[in-house]
C-alpha cells in the first residue's frame, strides 16, 4: 500500500515521542506497526469516510469566526452573537470576574462590561475553547489514555501560539484559534488506531521512527481536511498545511515554533529531555524569555484544569 509521504524532508515527531517514548528503533517497522498503519489508513483514506468522522462545527463558534472575518465587526457584533447562549454569556461573566481580568475586585454582573474587559481576543479565547472541547470525537475509554493528552497539548499550544503573538504585535485571536485546532486530526487518527487494533493498541508502543513520521503526517493531513470541511478562514487553513513546508507565512510559522516548543514541554516534564535541551530548543526558536517563563507556569495550570 502507497501513501503520499511528507513535503518536507522529514517531520518532527515530538508528540508521538511523548505519547510512546523518544527511543526510536532502527529499521523499518515491525509487523504490528505495519498492520496498524495499513489498517488504520485504509479507514481513513477515503475522503467520504474522514468526512463522517469530522464533528460539525458548533453554530456559535460559526457566527463568531464569521465576525473575526468581517472587518466591519465590533465589540457589539460578539456580544450580540453571545447573548443568545445563555449558557456561553454566563461563562464570560465567571472569566471576567477572575483576577486576571477583573483588576478592581467589583463583581461584574452585566455581559457587555465583561465583554469590555475581554476584548474581542478574549472572547474569542472562551468560545472556541469550550466549543471545541464539546465536538472531540473520542470513546470515553480512549479519551482517559490518550484523549485527555491531545486536547490538553492543544490548549497549552494555543496558549504559547497566543503569548508569541502579543509579543510580537500578531492577532491574538487568529493565533490562540489556530493552536487550538491544529491537532484535531490527531484525534481522528488516534481513534482510528483504537479501533483497528481495539486489542492491541493500549499495549502498542510504537518505537521506529518510520511509524511515528507517518502518524504525524496523517494527522497533519487530516487537521488541514477539517479545516476545509469546516470551511475555516484560509488564513488558517494556509497555516495548517505550511506545516509540512520547510517556508511559512507568519501565522503558519508562529504555529509551527508553538508546537514545537510545547511538544517538548510534554518531553520535558516526562523527562525525555533535560532543561538544557529545552532551553536550547526555545532559544533556537527565537521564543523570548519572557515569553517562555509565562508559557511554562501556564501550562501546568492548564494541565490540572482539564478533566
Amino acid at each position: 500500500m502507497t501513501h503520499k509521504f511528507i513535503l518536507t524532508e522529514e517531520l518532527n515527531t515530538d508528540f508521538y515521542d511523548a505519547m510512546f517514548g523518544s527511543l526510536h528503533a532502527r529499521g523499518s517497522m515491525n509487523l504490528i506497526e505495519r498492520n496498524t498503519f495499513a489498517h488504520t489508513l485504509e479507514k481513513l483514506k477515503q475522503p467520504t469516510e474522514v468526512k463522517s468522522r469530522i464533528p460539525l462545527l458548533p453554530e456559535m463558534l460559526i457566527k463568531l469566526l464569521d465576525a473575526l472575518k468581517d472587518p466591519y465587526s465590533d465589540l457589539m457584533t460578539y456580544i450580540e452573537i453571545i447573548e443568545k447562549d445563555p449558557m456561553f454569556a454566563a461563562e464570560v461573566l465567571k472569566v471576567a470576574n477572575t483576577a486576571r481580568y477583573n483588576r478592581n475586585n467589583e463583581e461584574v454582573i452585566h455581559l457587555r462590561k465583561a465583554a469590555a474587559f475581554l476584548g474581542t481576543t478574549g472572547l474569542m479565547k472562551i468560545a472556541s475553547t469550550l466549543l471545541l472541547a464539546e465536538v472531540i470525537p473520542c470513546d470515553p475509554f480512549f479519551y482517559k489514555i490518550y484523549g485527555r493528552q491531545i486536547w490538553t497539548h492543544s490548549v497549552q499550544c494555543a496558549t504559547l501560539c497566543e503569548l508569541i503573538a502579543k509579543d510580537e504585535n500578531i492577532s491574538e485571536a487568529d493565533a490562540y484559534f489556530i493552536g487550538l485546532v491544529h491537532d484535531m486530526g490527531r484525534i481522528i487518527v488516534f481513534n482510528g488506531l483504537a479501533e483497528v487494533s481495539k486489542n492491541t493498541f493500549s499495549s502498542l508502543m510504537p518505537s521506529s521512527r518510520e511509524f511515528k513520521i507517518l502518524m504525524t503526517d496523517l494527522s497533519m493531513e487530516i487537521s488541514y481536511l477539517i479545516a476545509k470541511e469546516w470551511q475555516l478562514p484560509s488564513i488558517y487553513q494556509h497555516a495548517l498545511f505550511q506545516q509540512r513546508l520547510t517556508e511559512r507565512d507568519v501565522l503558519g510559522e508562529l504555529l509551527y515554533r508553538a508546537n514545537r516548543l510545547s511538544e517538548n514541554y510534554l518531553l520535558r516534564v516526562k523527562q525525555d529531555i533535560s532543561q538544557k535541551q529545552y532551553q536550547t530548543l526555545q532559544q533556537e526558536l527565537a521564543i523570548s524569555d519572557e515569553v517562555f517563563e509565562s508559557f511554562n507556569e501556564q501550562a501546568v495550570d492548564i494541565a490540572a484544569s482539564i478533566s
